[in-house]
């Protein structure tokens, strides 16, 4: 029987075998618990991240934030390099809504568009030019004197306290004589 004999070297190779299973059986184990451990903090950072998403949900929005549907500074310049007042920018806004388009060229190109802003504008010179608060005679409405010679139930509510202290006033400065 040739296989019976005693060969150390076959020994020393089974030796060796198992010293090799014995360190990877090691490494396995190491990394068993690397990847529990990764896998632990990684878990963790999701949670972190979570609980941070969370908390900003809540939180209100910054004011630059909520301008976003605000022209930007390029486009600003170029309405006004059209000739398009700082003024007129909501307006050009609410016709670029109306129209749907998203292009400014062609809002600025479409002949509806150019009659509405010079509608827009004649209207805007139309209520600088007159002048607030006066109506025929030219004493403002909202004056103590415009009110005093009206009937009480006329006064609005806010003037009708300063109409009575004024009228009380003229009152206790009138003279006793008809020329003093």
């Amino acid at each position: 029987m040739l296989n019976d004999e005693y060969t150390p070297d076959l020994e020393q190779d089974d030796n060796q075998d198992q010293d090799v299973e014995a360190t990877e059986s090691d490494d396995t184990d190491s990394d068993n618990t690397d990847w529990k451990a990764e896998a632990e903090r990684s878990k963790a950072e999701a949670l972190k991240y979570k609980a941070i998403l969370d908390r900003n949900k809540n939180k209100p929005q910054k004011e630059n934030d909520r301008k976003s549907d605000d022209f930007g500074y390029d486009v600003k310049a170029y309405l006004k390099s059209s000739g398009i007042q700082a003024n007129e920018f909501d307006f050009v806004k609410q016709e670029l809504k109306q129209a749907g388009l998203k292009d400014i060229d062609a809002l600025l190109d479409n002949d509806y568009f150019k009659s509405r802003l010079e509608k827009h504008r004649a209207i805007t010179r139309t209520a600088e030019a007159t002048p607030k608060g006066t109506r025929n005679g030219g004493v403002p409405t909202d004056s103590v004197d415009y009110w005093m010679t009206k009937d009480m139930k006329d006064v609005p509510q806010d003037m009708r306290i300063k109409v009575v202290e004024a009228r009380e006033a003229k009152e206790r400065s009138k003279g006793v004589f008809y020329n003093s």
